[in-house]
């Protein structure tokens, strides 16, 4: 393993271009004839790259009882776990909605995977026995009815197939705004976030199965009852002058305010510790400070520096909308061989009251301000430094057609949002999802593709990571009438590898994370740094009338 990459030889494969009947129509597209043969290379190394089990399969199954002989097409899709175990979907066909005929889960021995089990399916339950050797897939399926009495069977025979996107590399029109094109940063800058949004990645590094501690001093003029709406990457646990108030083990991307606990602000001088843990990807905290009907607080203010010394502000808690902004942050904290789950009920030094020298550096949100890129060029591509920031173009737009590709690093081991994560942001607010979702058969608006939060695509039409791939997304911000009142919501069109999952998708508010919310104002193509390595390249838009 190298750099996230594995580097397998491969026996053979098909470079096929994907065409779909869910391509729109108003969006120009390269033929498959027309795809140049540096693409068919860059595909080639790509898979051999990666593993050499994991990719699409495609072939034919023949019936060979029980029923009229004869083949048919057949497809599947082998997704590398870790640790020498693979998944595999068996399926009628690719990019579909169809429920798959199998999931079977699979283990590397030598040189060969093995997968067998079953699955049900319209009251038949198929017994699947397959192996990979030798650059095939083959196997048998043997089908029983829900009684048990067998129906018939079939054997196949599939081989790698390795699906293009029609779009990559497509030129820029004439007109069009070219943002990347792997020479410079000239055209972006860094994005800082929300003020009160703490990316502890950059502060303590990119960890996995990791704690990080964060401390805040809160001045109050009485005792109150507050809400703390505490947001995380993953787990939080949270304790008020000593006492634990809250505690939630979870792995998750961070939401602001998607826990809400009641407490009690004692007049004068509150102390506040976090404890938030890290499964792996992005690594984020926030915490706002409110009333139970949400408003903001009288009376409050923030110690500004270490130490008692300090009489507190209460310059920013207003101008922050309740966000707390001054930290102390301290990591991070791991015990071999313990995941984020364990560790979150491990007392680390700066939770225990004897400890001593705890190592914390302070962290002022209000001087994060937008910089000079911290991104890598990589081969003509843009690179994420984990942990240093996303980025944001300096120009902003308001009504276009944007081009983007993507390529995903190979995390075999992360699941869900841990799994190379990423995103882009319409005028910074509303997020077209970026993760590895290759394999996944059940489409939501947090997988590859989702509009975040409000609409999952039609189909999954994630690639397999180390292969690149495209977006061509068309982009209408929201409509006003003369008073300032929203008359139309932002809209999005969506082509994932030169198929259509999202048309005309209405998108009511800024998703999750955005920069702001003035809908009101153009704003940039924003790329999400949420700890993982994604590298970009051919980024350009064309603005509409």
């Amino acid at each position: 393993m190298k750099n996230g990459k594995h580097y397998f030889p491969i026996s053979s494969c098909k470079i096929v271009v994907v065409m779909s009947a869910l391509v729109l129509s108003s969006v120009l597209y390269s033929s498959a004839d027309a795809v140049e043969n540096k693409f068919i290379e860059e595909a080639k190394n790509a898979i051999e790259a990666a593993d050499p089990f994991m990719s699409d399969w495609q072939g034919t199954r023949t019936t060979t009882k029980g029923a009229a002989a004869g083949p048919n097409s057949l497809a599947a899709q082998v997704i590398a776990m870790g640790k020498g175990k693979y998944r595999l979907n068996l399926l009628d066909q690719f990019d579909t909605k169809k429920p798959p005929i199998a999931v079977l889960d699979g283990q590397r021995e030598d040189t060969e995977v093995k997968f067998a089990g079953s699955a049900q399916r319209e009251g038949a339950e198929p017994g699947v026995q397959a192996v990979i050797k030798d650059g095939k897939l083959t196997g048998t399926i043997k089908e029983y009815n829900s009684k048990g009495k067998y129906i018939s069977s079939a054997d196949f025979a599939l081989e790698k197939t390795f699906r293009i996107s029609p779009t990559l590399g497509m030129e820029p029109p004439p007109g069009a705004i070219v943002l990347f094109d792997g020479k410079n940063f000239d055209q972006w800058e860094h994005a800082g976030v929300f003020t009160g949004l703490i990316g502890i990645n950059e502060f303590v590094g990119s960890f996995d199965n990791a704690v990080a501690y964060l401390r805040s001093s809160i001045w109050s003029d009485k005792q109150q009852q507050v809400t703390l709406e505490l947001g995380s990457d993953d787990g939080v646990k949270a304790w008020l002058n000593g006492e634990l108030v809250h505690a939630n083990n979870v792995g998750r991307p961070l939401k602001p305010g998607e826990d809400k606990k009641q407490v009690t602000l004692k007049a004068q001088w509150n102390e506040l510790l976090l404890k938030i843990t890290n499964g792996g990807g992005g690594w984020q905290a926030c915490v706002r400070l409110a009333g139970k009907d949400g408003k903001l607080l009288d009376g409050i203010k923030e110690r500004a520096s270490i130490g008692s010394g300090d009489a507190g502000t209460d310059e920013y808690y207003k101008k922050n909308n309740g966000f707390l902004t001054f930290w102390d942050i301290t990591g991070p904290y791991q015990q071999q061989g313990k995941d984020f789950k364990v560790l979150f009920d491990v007392a680390f030094e700066p939770e225990r009251s004897d400890a001593k020298d705890v190592p914390w550096k302070r962290v002022d949100l209000n001087k994060a301000k937008p910089g000079n890129v911290r991104w890598k060029l990589v081969d003509g591509a843009m690179e994420i430094t984990p942990g240093s920031g996303s980025i944001i173009t300096k120009r902003k737009f308001k009504d276009y057609k944007l081009h983007l590709e993507f390529r995903l690093s190979f995390m075999p081991e992360a699941r869900g949002q841990s799994r190379c994560n990423s995103g882009v942001y319409m005028q910074g607010r509303y997020e077209v999802q970026i993760l590895d979702s290759f394999g996944i058969l059940k489409s939501r608006n947090d997988e590859c593709g989702g509009v975040y939060g409000i609409g999952a695509p039609r189909v999954i039409m994630c690639a397999p990571p180390l292969q690149w791939q495209s977006y061509d997304i068309t982009f209408q911000a929201p409509r006003f009438d003369a008073a300032g009142n929203k008359v139309e919501s932002a809209q999005l069109s969506v082509v994932h590898n030169g198929v259509a999952i999202h048309e005309n998708l209405k998108v009511p508010e800024p998703t999750t994370l955005a920069l702001d919310k003035n809908v009101k104002e153009p704003g940039g193509i924003y790329l999400q740094d949420h700890g993982n390595l994604v590298q970009f390249r051919n980024i350009w838009l064309v603005e509409l009338p």
